[in-house]
């Protein structure tokens, strides 16, 4: 049945339902993210090292604004875009379209009505696209409606006629009722919205009326208001105009909230020179502000909790994020996650640490096939409920190593209060302020707070994931590879679980050398086996983790000849040690092959030959060096006896080493010449043409190359005696 009742008719209807249905409140409401483009995730197993699950069921589509919402025990009930519902089975909910909202408005604020389980808001705003003409806007689910897929109500129930894309939902003092936080266009008006058991209160919100007007131009009307989980600050942020060419200032505020009046106060200004913000989230302990900067590519952090604005604006710190940031949102797993257009979240794993120490790291949670553009789901600010916040509860680590932790609850509900505590490994406790140890310090539990009493309306149901030791325990591991070239072993630490900050390293290379680099490169003195031990160190000796590994050294080494010295037109063999793939002798000069093991040397100078030798990928070099010996000198004899008896029976000029004969020629005492040649050693028998010369003196002529490659002639008489 369809219900189009005005908002009060209905706020009575729902009223005659209290009673019937009693809702715990809060809980695991937050379990699942649904926004993007068919982007989703499920965050019930996610903390520590675990990161959420993702999945591939989502049928919406968004460019910015969606809302998820869970039941006491983390199951999905549905999700929306401000214009379509969508049920568990991911269909669009009876009656769930056409709602006033718009896909490119910033937020959308969904809150139980507190005390019962069948009737869920839907806070809307209208966009920038449409001049921000619809105003906000709210629609009621009931859950149990079309056989407990749930069904729209009532749609579209005018809340305030003036709306910028902000909207929020904090809870109250009390830890029970909702303040809904709206933002009037082109003012510094905000109005605050009271849900209670009742639902919707009728009569004027509470206004609250500071800071500075967001008015300079359309586009200011478009931002966000986050609201602390301590429910103390709100943050406000309206997005660039113009980009880079933006004359109007840019700058955020803060303000203090009082969720028992439900009054804003001590407006605060965050303007720093070239700072263009768009969107805003709280650290888990509400100490941080996180501020993102997509057109710089930047994201601001700063301490709201120091005394003054100035202290305030002096501890920001500016962590570069390279790629371009628009929303940020606190999860359930207590990390704080930021959204580009595309297929990856970036994370904060640790945003309670200030400074670089808070880990940013982009790309960290795949998206795909679903995509991010510009927004993330909107939660009411109790994702994380601290002890210090309503009816939630916190907790101190008294032993990460045994799993032993101090739970404490300090509640605001009225009357007596019971408590039940489900710590996720099936055991449970009734005390306020329990201790309990957990069997497996590095695993993640969701720890649930049932807090119920005769003075409230229903139950009051806090969960946190909790890890026990404090961190996820890390698992040391390495790899190595050899270089052999270079004579260094390379190590790639490759451990695991390392997104928590101060962890360091520590090497033992088996050789007497350490190393406390990430990283390491080391040279080994000799080739062999090495046991090499890579410890991981945390802070927390029972998370430490260790790991040892054989490393074996094998270089690729040879030895050439010894050092040679030959006489000049001697030839030599040069050969390696060692059998490799390749060969290459340089200078190639005077070898019979220069790509062989051993190749023949006959080299005419002194020469270095150096050998560079490949085997299984390892080169190794070596050289030696031959030593030509030279006896050069030139000599002729002045006389022979060519009367075969076979003693001096030829003459011929007596050239060693380095001298090279042109000619050697003999003349008679007429001028003839009886002898010619240009063979080195061939001498004169004393005959021409066959006839006997006769005995005398001859002129013989000789023409030389010196050593140096100077030509020469020398000349001479010499005797003929038979």
């Amino acid at each position: 049945m369809l219900f189009r009742l005005p908002g009060l008719v209905l706020r009575c209807l729902f009223l005659s339902f209290a009673i019937q249905a009693v809702q715990p409140l809060s809980g695991q409401q937050d379990s699942y993210w649904y926004f993007g483009k068919k982007a989703a995730l499920d965050f019930r197993n996610a903390g520590g090292n675990t990161p959420p699950e993702v999945l591939f069921n989502s049928v919406m589509t968004t460019t910015e604004a969606s809302a998820t919402i869970s039941d006491n025990d983390g199951n999905l009930l549905f999700y929306t875009n401000g214009v379509q519902v969508f049920n568990r089975l991911h269909r669009v909910m009876a009656n769930g379209d056409g709602l006033a909202g718009d896909p490119s408005s910033c937020q959308i604020a969904v809150v139980p009505q507190p005390g019962n389980s069948r009737f869920y808001y839907i806070f809307t705003t209208d966009a920038f696209e449409n001049d921000f003409l619809g105003g906000y806007y709210y629609s009621i689910v009931d859950i149990n409606g079309d056989g407990g897929l749930g069904d729209v109500v009532s749609k579209n129930v005018p809340l305030w006629p003036s709306c910028s894309e902000r909207i929020t939902a904090i809870r109250h003092a009390n830890g029970t009722d909702v303040w809904v936080i709206t933002n009037d266009q082109d003012a510094d008006i905000f109005r605050a919205w009271l849900i209670t058991c009742d639902g919707l209160q009728p009569g004027p919100p509470v206004v609250s009326v500071l800071g500075e007007k967001m008015n300079l131009n359309p586009l200011m009307n478009v931002g966000v208001l986050k609201a602390s989980p301590d429910g103390k600050f709100v943050c406000q942020t309206h997005f660039p105009f113009a980009d880079a060419f933006s004359q109007v200032p840019q700058f955020a505020q803060f303000f203090d909230f009082d969720n028992e009046t439900g009054r804003l106060s001590n407006a605060r200004k965050i303007s720093f020179p070239g700072a263009q913000y768009n969107h805003c989230e709280f650290s888990p302990d509400s100490r941080l502000l996180y501020l993102t900067r997509k057109n710089n590519r930047m994201l601001d952090q700063l301490e709201i909790t120091l005394p003054t604005l100035t202290d305030i604006l002096n501890s920001r710190i500016e962590i570069p994020t390279v790629n371009p940031f628009y929303d940020i949102q606190l999860a359930a797993d207590e990390k704080i996650y930021l959204t580009e257009s595309g297929g990856f979240l970036a994370v904060i794993p640790f945003p309670n640490i200030k400074g670089n120490g808070c880990g940013f790291r982009r790309n960290a949670v795949s998206l795909l096939p679903g995509t991010s553009y510009i927004g993330l789901p909107s939660h009411i600010n109790d994702i994380v409920g601290s002890a210090g916040q309503g009816n939630g509860f916190g907790y101190s680590i008294l032993d990460s190593c045994t799993g032993k932790l101090q739970f404490l609850s300090s509640p605001v509900m009225p009357g007596p209060v019971s408590w039940l505590w489900e710590f996720g490994d099936n055991s449970t406790s009734t005390e306020q302020n329990p201790v309990h140890i957990f069997n497996d310090p590095s695993r993640v539990y969701t720890v649930k707070l049932t807090l119920s009493s005769a003075a409230a309306c229903g139950t009051v149901v806090r969960s946190r994931q909790i890890l026990p030791a404090g961190v996820s325990k890390p698992r040391a591991d390495f790899s190595s590879s050899f270089v052999c070239d270079s004579g260094f072993v390379r190590f790639i630490n490759s451990s695991t679980g390392l997104n928590q900050p101060g962890i360091r390293f520590s090497w033992d290379f088996g050789d007497g050398d350490s190393s406390e680099l990430s990283d390491p490169l080391h040279i080994y003195p000799v080739s062999g086996s090495y046991m090499v031990k890579m410890k991981l160190h945390t802070g927390n000796t029972c998370l430490d983790d260790s790991v040892s590994k054989p490393v074996t050294v094998s270089r690729f080494e040879f030895q050439l000849t010894p050092d040679q010295a030959i006489q000049g037109g001697q030839s030599i063999r040069l050969t390696a040690s060692e059998a490799a793939d390749q060969y290459l002798w340089s200078p190639g000069l005077w070898l019979s092959d220069s790509t062989v093991r051993n190749p023949l040397a006959s080299p005419e100078e002194s020469i270095t030959y150096i050998l560079k030798a490949r085997k299984d990928g390892c080169s190794a070099t070596d050289s030696v060096h031959i030593t030509v010996i030279h006896n050069d000198f030139l000599h002729m004899p002045t006389a022979f006896t060519p009367n075969g008896d076979g003693r001096n029976d030829e003459i011929y000029p007596l050239i060693n080493g380095r001298y090279r004969l042109v000619s050697f020629t003999v003349y008679n005492r007429f001028g003839q010449a009886v002898f010619h040649t240009a063979e080195k050693e061939k001498g004169w028998d004393g005959k021409t043409g066959g006839m006997e010369q006769d005995t005398g003196v001859y002129v013989w002529v000789l023409k030389v190359i010196q050593p140096d490659g100077v030509s020469r002639t020398e000349k001479g008489l010499l005797s003929l005696i038979r």
